[in-house]
């Protein structure tokens, strides 16, 4: 600049605004050039993090914030990643929770807390829940597989039956099964009454 000073812009911004050597730019022009600049930086940033793995508005926002970035600014590119569709809550959901039943056969109630928590909305969580489970009876199976796995590794330790159903209990439910789900499973899978037995 005439009194020396030096900016650095990003090529992409020198670019886009015709900028060559011995060229005057007006103050608000000046300024327009660092908010273009700050803003590549911020999209460059959230581009690396969404080619890592599909991020939630949320998850995107915090870590960007993170990088004392404007926030402004970031709500500013969030919302055009949200248009060109690479921010997507909805598909971020479904994809998260089909992964964590995949790998981790997580149930209703531990998915609602982790979708929370990375700011889904409970609409979206309700409708893929609703997608994905759409019979209590699906989410039995699930949970029902799961317990056979649990129980197969604790039959060796020659627990008295009320242990053994307080460990299944405590398996299951740490998996994000309710406890209606969680008593029928272990009753089916123990062959008794629940009640009955352990009153």
């Amino acid at each position: 600049l005439d009194n020396g000073e030096k900016i650095y812009l990003a090529y992409e911004v020198i670019l886009k605004n015709g900028l060559r050597k011995g060229v005057e730019i007006s103050e608000s022009h000046f300024h327009l050039l660092i908010t273009e600049n700050q803003k590549y930086f911020i999209k460059k940033k959230a581009y690396n993090y969404l080619g890592k793995r599909i991020h939630s508005a949320y998850e995107l926002r915090t870590k960007l914030l993170r990088k004392k970035y404007d926030s402004g600014l970031i709500n500013e590119i969030i919302d055009e990643l949200k248009i060109g569709k690479y921010v997507d809550d909805s598909k971020f959901a479904e994809i998260f929770t089909e992964e964590k039943i995949r790998l981790k056969s997580w149930g209703k109630t531990k998915l609602k807390s982790e979708l929370a928590k990375r700011g889904i909305t409970s609409d979206i969580i309700s409708n893929v829940l609703l997608e994905i489970f759409p019979l209590e009876l699906e989410e039995f199976e699930l949970a029902f597989q799961l317990a056979e796995k649990k129980f197969d590794s604790l039959k060796s330790r020659n627990l008295e039956k009320r242990k053994l159903v307080q460990k299944m209990y405590s398996f299951l439910l740490s998996k994000g099964y309710n406890f209606d789900i969680s008593k029928k499973v272990v009753e089916k899978l123990l062959s008794f009454s629940i009640d009955e037995e352990l009153s």
